[in-house]
């Protein structure tokens, strides 16, 4: 079977301690995000994602050998690969902006109640092909052709989706240059419920969701808030340490405890 098989089938998302790299880490990070939600939900985008980086992967080895002096004229060839490759980056492009636009009031909204009407985000899907009309595939084209001397020079594509990022804000101010690192963690768990929520209302079906150490940086309010947000939600595993009495709280959380490997309900 397939990867692409199992798209629309199952969906999760999971919050783990490492995914803080989604509001303190390079772009990479940002990509990858949209890249796995968007896929789990929509065949189409993971479609197209492989195929730009099927065309990407070409033009790139192109742009080595002309940098080491391999070939000396490929401007033809650049032209070929080029207009394949728009096509893809533009359908890309278009599904992220849609995707960002989805999801970005539920992230100012989980953000404020997790920070008690505390802090206002904004998030903001910024491409690295600047063109007015997403659609534009001659300006696209113009783009990618105005970028070719440092192509040439770094022997690979500088600009396109593959570099695209996600402007990320706290209060007026850059999160990843200002934020705590609690703030950093609570847009980081809003962007994922969000990207939850979006994937289930696009499956029709309730996505499952599995937190690792979630609360960690947390204070007791914002903890509090984080349970009260996905009380009453659909499937939901949370793995801590730290039970911090969740179960008094909550009659309808099961607690299992792990020790030497058993796993016992308690």
């Amino acid at each position: 079977m397939k990867v692409s098989d199992a798209v629309g089938t199952f969906a999760m998302v999971f919050i783990l301690p490492e995914d803080l790299n989604l509001t303190s880490g390079s772009p990479r990070y940002h990509r990858s995000f949209m890249d796995i939600y968007l896929s789990q939900f929509s065949k189409t985008y993971l479609f197209d994602l492989i195929e730009y980086q099927r065309i990407l992967k070409q033009r790139n080895a192109l742009l080595k050998t002309m940098k080491d002096g391999e070939k000396k004229s490929g401007a033809a060839e650049l032209d070929a690969w080029d207009n394949n490759l728009v096509p893809a980056a533009l359908k890309i492009m278009a599904a992220r902006t849609k995707f960002l636009q989805e999801i970005e009031s539920n992230v100012e909204r989980i953000v404020w109640e997790l920070s008690g009407s505390r802090e206002k985000v904004k998030i903001a899907y910024k491409p690295r092909i600047e063109v007015d009309n997403a659609g534009d595939q001659a300006a696209a084209l113009s783009f990618f052709q105005k970028f070719r001397i440092r192509d040439k020079k770094y022997g690979t594509t500088v600009a396109g989706p593959h570099r695209d990022t996600i402007e990320i804000s706290m209060n007026r101010k850059p999160l990843k240059e200002f934020g705590s690192l609690g703030q950093k963690k609570t847009v980081m768990i809003a962007m994922k419920l969000a990207a939850l929520d979006v994937m289930s209302a696009h499956l029709m079906d309730s996505a499952i969701l599995v937190l690792d150490e979630a609360f960690a940086e947390f204070d007791s309010d914002r903890t509090k808030s984080l349970l009260d947000l996905l009380s009453g939600g659909g499937q939901v595993f949370l793995a801590s340490a730290d039970e911090k009495g969740l179960s008094d709280v909550y009659d309808d959380i099961r607690v299992f405890e792990v020790e030497d490997g058993k796993v016992t309900e308690r």
